[in-house]
């Protein structure tokens, strides 16, 4: 029983070599007859990536301040004398134009003009006093001959006596009655005399006198001018809060008038924006020199008529923005303690805005309140407005200017003629939010990329694409460098 269980179980396992052997044929046979995979070798794509050929632009180098409007000219107005206002300005109120010369505030005058009659009298009286005195004078002159010679007859009289007196021919008392003649005739020669040489102090005396009169007369006089307050120049009134009937004490503070017309803005730049904008050459390397003086120097070489700057002067609220033409009139004496900035006074002439297209001549500043004067003066510059100034320079032939996303740091990414991709380093001058100059490391006809492309692999095989340049290139010709101090420091950092 237990043999032919083992001859059974043996049985079995031979079956299994023929599916092995099977297996091994098939095998065999499928690599015998197996057809070869196609192989192809890899080769190098190139990145698309976006580029500009490099070219010399004219540029206008620009560089951007701020700084708040403020009246050119303004006047305080304060009493000079009290009184009751009697007469107004039918414009006197906060926020309106007046005209130059116009009467705004007349005082009673009453006291005043008391007061100018009382001073004239003093003068006529004083310039009759001299009068008397030339009439005198001019009398003392005529009698003091006369009373010389009464003088000799009275002198010669007394010797007469004398001599009869001595003869006992006269009594004494008609020889003492010769001597008291002839003694009050010398009296009355030497008061003639006195009188004429006192003359010309008391002539003196008088003339001050009248001078003090004409003094006082002429301060009358301006008391009473005192009493009309009259607009020195066209201007905007704040502060005005004044009524008939009104008493007003001395230097009593009435109102302000701001010039209308002429409007200043003290725009402040850096040493480096200023000096940027003075040189000639562009590069950062020529600026380790600068200072104060030499800036202020080069200023004021130049008369006010003539210094090379443009301005313009920018409003902007919300949507709102206009722009005024300016002329640079002035730099501030010294830099301002907190920023260290040189202020740069820009003049506005205020008219109403219009449109470059439009050329009517518009009247100025009408003294009522009308329609036009309120379009005029909703559409001026106003004190108190925070404005951008960007002061502008000749025009520079002959710079390289690229995008300034074409920037990384100080390097950009260049394509040569083999269209590969290299980092250059190259040095920055001016610059703006949208381009820069470069003033060494390129030259005209390179390659770059327009943007930083990421990742950025030196030796990278490129296919370039020229972007539509035109317009950027218009930008680029037109628009002006500014090399603010925010660039600065967002090329530093």
């Amino acid at each position: 029983m237990s043999n032919s269980w083992k001859q059974i179980l043996l049985s079995r396992k031979w079956l299994v070599l023929p599916p092995v052997f099977l297996g091994l044929v098939a095998v065999v046979a499928f690599a015998q007859f197996r057809k070869e995979i196609p192989r192809h070798e890899l080769s190098e794509q190139p990145r698309p990536l976006p580029v500009i050929r490099v070219e010399p632009k004219e540029v206008v180098p620009k560089i951007t301040g701020f700084g708040t409007a403020s009246a050119a000219r303004r006047w305080e107005a304060v009493s000079e004398l009290q009184g009751r206002i009697v007469e107004i300005h039918s414009e006197l109120e906060s926020g309106n134009l007046v005209g130059a010369n116009e009467l705004l505030i007349r005082i009673d005058d009453t006291d005043s003009r008391l007061l100018l009659a009382q001073r004239q009298a003093d003068l006529d009286a004083a310039k009759t006093r001299l009068d008397e005195l030339e009439a005198g004078y001019e009398a003392d002159q005529r009698l003091l001959p006369l009373a010389q010679e009464q003088l000799q007859v009275a002198e010669r009289e007394e010797q007469r006596y004398v001599e009869l007196r001595r003869q006992k021919a006269a009594s004494l008392s008609n020889a003492d009655q010769a001597t008291s003649s002839r003694l009050a005739q010398q009296q009355a020669v030497q008061n003639i005399q006195r009188a004429l040489s006192l003359f010309p102090s008391q002539k003196n005396a008088a003339k001050a006198s009248i001078a003090l009169a004409e003094a006082k007369l002429r301060e009358a006089e301006r008391d009473v001018e005192r009493t009309r307050i009259v607009s020195p120049f066209a201007g905007v009134l704040s502060e005005a809060n004044l009524e008939i009937g009104q008493f007003i004490t001395v230097n009593q503070r009435l109102f302000t008038l701001r010039d209308a017309e002429q409007i200043e803005i003290t725009a402040h730049f850096s040493l480096e924006q200023i000096d940027r904008l003075i040189s000639r050459d562009a590069s950062p390397s020529a600026k380790s020199q600068m200072s104060l003086e030499k800036i202020t120097g080069e200023l004021e070489t130049h008369p006010t008529q003539t210094i090379p700057f443009s301005a313009r002067v920018i409003a902007r609220s919300g949507n709102f923005t206009r722009t005024w033409n300016g002329v640079p009139v002035r730099i501030t004496e010294s830099l301002n303690e907190q920023s260290r900035t040189l202020g740069v006074v820009v003049q506005v002439t205020n008219i109403p805005h219009h449109s470059e297209t439009q050329e009517a001549t518009l009247s100025r500043f009408p003294t009522t309140n009308n329609e036009s004067h309120f379009a005029h003066w909703s559409t001026a510059l106003r004190p108190g407005t925070f404005c951008e100034v960007v002061l502008e320079s000749s025009p520079r032939s002959d710079l390289i200017t690229i995008p300034r996303s074409a920037l990384n740091e100080n390097t950009v990414y260049r394509v040569d003629s083999d269209n590969r991709l290299h980092p250059q380093s190259v040095e920055i001058g001016f610059s703006n939010g949208e381009f820069v100059t470069v003033v060494g490391g390129l030259k005209e006809g390179d390659i770059i990329a327009e943007a930083v492309p990421v990742p950025a692999i030196e030796g990278q095989l490129i296919e370039p694409r020229f972007a539509d340049t035109r317009s950027s290139q218009f930008e680029i010709v037109t628009a002006a460098i500014d090399s603010s101090t925010t660039d600065a420091k967002e090329r530093r950092q």
